[in-house]
């Protein structure tokens, strides 16, 4: 996800979305970025990034963690940046609608996604279930009941179609049967890429 887009990440201003402990952040720096502008849900977790970067001496102008509701700060905060990293998050909702306007107005010339997705050729999503007080599922916000979120699979074909709304194409969709071939061993972690039940894809912005 980072090494086969450094020449997109060298000199950028990136927004990673739904940041995490801020490893991805960390990453796209390490590949080139210029700075990095992380938007997590949960205090803890932007906790935890601000004193990873702390303990790794990354100067303070070279980030900002942002702490609050991913969809409201799209809407209220205006980003200017050259890349947006949306990495295993779009599973986690059905805002698809708000998520990708966002990414749009933030201005980049390409959006990096990884997901899980539903494997069929039609544009279709498989509806399901977050529990918010899980970390790694959804956060609670103002549209989660009882404990839930609505949350999503969408098939490549569906994204395809998302993002040709709000003026992206998909450009490359990484090869990760090709890498995994390499390793001496598949491990359970990337399983889910080996049988094409998750995705990475290189979106290219039609506006810039």
């Amino acid at each position: 996800m980072i090494e086969s887009n450094r020449d997109i990440l060298a000199g950028a201003r990136v927004l990673d979305l739904a940041s995490h402990d801020g490893r991805w952040s960390f990453a796209a720096l390490k590949a080139g970025a210029k700075h990095v502008t992380g938007v997590e849900a949960r205090g803890e977790l932007v906790d935890n990034a601000n004193k990873l970067f702390a303990q790794y001496g990354v100067p303070d102008e070279d980030y900002d963690f942002v702490q609050g509701d991913m969809f409201q700060i799209l809407q209220e905060r205006k980003f200017d940046v050259d890349v947006v990293l949306c990495l295993g998050f779009i599973y986690h909702t059905l805002r698809y609608g708000e998520l990708f306007r966002g990414i749009m107005d933030a201005g980049p010339k390409y959006c990096i996604l990884d997901t899980k997705v539903h494997q069929s050729d039609e544009p279709v999503i498989r509806v399901l279930t977050n529990k918010t007080g899980v970390q790694g599922h959804a956060a609670k916000d103002d549209l989660s009941e009882g404990g839930l979120a609505l949350a999503g699979y969408p098939t490549v074909s569906a994204l395809a179609v998302m993002l040709d709304v709000y003026g992206f194409e998909i450009e490359e969709q990484f090869d990760w049967n090709a890498l995994l071939a390499t390793l001496p061993k598949r491990l359970r972690a990337v399983r889910g890429y080996a049988k094409g039940q998750r995705v990475t894809l290189r979106c290219r912005s039609l506006r810039s």
